[in-house]
């Protein structure tokens, strides 16, 4: 956690070679920590805004899809009525078209019937007219007798035809309208169909995007919980800093720290690739794109290094890079560090006084022999040291 504070408050990169990623400037480290507490509860902020915008989408798909459920259940139970309706006329029709048959062949056989009588009329046992049998009527009265029984008979069949084509018209015509009632109760049964299918694919719909809604809402209190448990740290580490501050006795002056040599690389532009771009606030000229955010002090293998200024010290072994490093916090935004130790003279998160030995010189990292490197930055921004500790 100490090591990982410590990286927070200095913000550098420990692989040789690679760019150091720009930094922004704050007044200090906890400026700095606030600055991210202030993000991380904005973004809590937002979370429960949008979580509880997600609810109320959430609340108002479950209203719609109760009001739809409602819809589709009266559309379902007209859909039924309708079809009901539907099979009545259909049964009528049926109805209508055993009557017209039956009325067809009553008249077919009305029309057999009156034309074997009407042949009777004019022949009687197969050889002797009717008629012969009217003009041979012994008396008149008899003579009238029998030709009022014959109108009589032909009328009665012609009657008899007449109410059974009447009957066949009636049954055409109500079939004519049962057979448009159908087409005008399939159309209305079409049609409450068709609503039906919308409403159903409105609810399908609907259930898709609560489920969608749904989870929005897992997502969004995963991030919720995420941003809480970063927020946790940054409390933690805000805490840490304000401790470390309180222990930090800086005077605010840097001393030379310790090591007795000539500066072999300056602080600045350089044409050495194993440097980082320059940081935010420098540029360099084509011919030296790179720049060395620290001095390097040549001296013999295991000298002693000593702390610029009081502060808290972090302990960092490492293979690569600065290999083996110290950082130590001082006040005011100020931070120090120390490269390439061949070992460490204190422990991590010890608090320091100007002077104390803090290590040894040595060629840990990427080195290309026993030598110092030598950050002084402030508000996360390397500064030249020779400004503080007059090279």
């Amino acid at each position: 956690m100490r090591r990982r504070l410590a990286f927070f408050l200095l913000s550098v990169s420990l692989m040789a070679g690679a760019a150091a990623p720009a930094q922004p400037a704050f007044a200090d480290a906890i400026t700095d920590a606030q600055n991210k507490q202030n993000q991380l509860n904005g973004a809590l902020n937002s979370d429960k805004a949008r979580l509880a915008q997600n609810q109320t989408q959430q609340a108002q798909a479950q209203a719609q899809l109760n009001a739809l459920g409602v819809d589709i259940g009266a559309a379902e139970a007209n859909l039924a009525a309708e079809n009901a309706k539907l099979d009545g006329i259909l049964g009528q029709i049926d109805k209508a078209q055993r009557d017209l048959a039956a009325k067809k062949v009553e008249e077919a056989q009305r029309q057999d019937l009156l034309q074997r009588r009407m042949r009777i009329l004019y022949k009687q046992n197969g050889n002797t007219s009717f008629l012969d049998a009217i003009f041979s009527a012994r008396t008149f009265s008899e003579l009238v007798d029998r030709f009022m029984v014959m109108r009589d008979i032909t009328h009665s069949d012609e009657i008899l035809l007449q109410q059974i084509q009447a009957d066949r018209a009636v049954i055409e015509a109500l079939n004519a309208q049962l057979a448009q009632k159908r087409d005008e109760q399939a159309t209305t049964v079409k049609s409450i169909r068709d609503q039906t299918n919308a409403l159903q694919a409105q609810y399908i719909r609907y259930s898709v995007l609560k489920g969608q809604l749904a989870s929005a809402a897992a997502s969004i209190q995963e991030e919720q919980a995420a941003n809480q448990v970063a927020l946790n740290g940054v409390n933690a580490e805000i805490a840490s800093l304000v401790a470390a501050r309180s222990r930090a006795h800086s005077s605010g002056i840097f001393a030379w720290p310790g090591v007795q040599g000539p500066i072999t690389q300056p602080f600045g532009c350089t044409d050495f690739r194993g440097e980082p771009s320059p940081p935010t606030g420098y540029s360099c000229p084509p011919s030296q794109p790179y720049f060395h955010t620290g001095i390097d002090i040549a001296g013999p293998y295991g000298a002693e290094i000593d702390a610029a200024d009081g502060g808290i010290a972090y302990a960092t072994p490492g293979s690569s890079g600065y290999g083996n490093h110290v950082i130590i916090v001082h006040a005011n935004g100020f931070t120090t560090l120390y490269g390439h130790m061949s070992g460490f003279a204190v422990g991590d998160g010890q608090a320091v006084v100007k002077g104390q030995r803090i290590g040894y010189e040595g060629s840990t990292g990427f080195s290309s022999g026993p030598h110092l490197h030598f950050e002084i930055r402030l508000n996360n921004q390397p500064v030249n040291p020779c400004q503080y500790v007059g090279c």
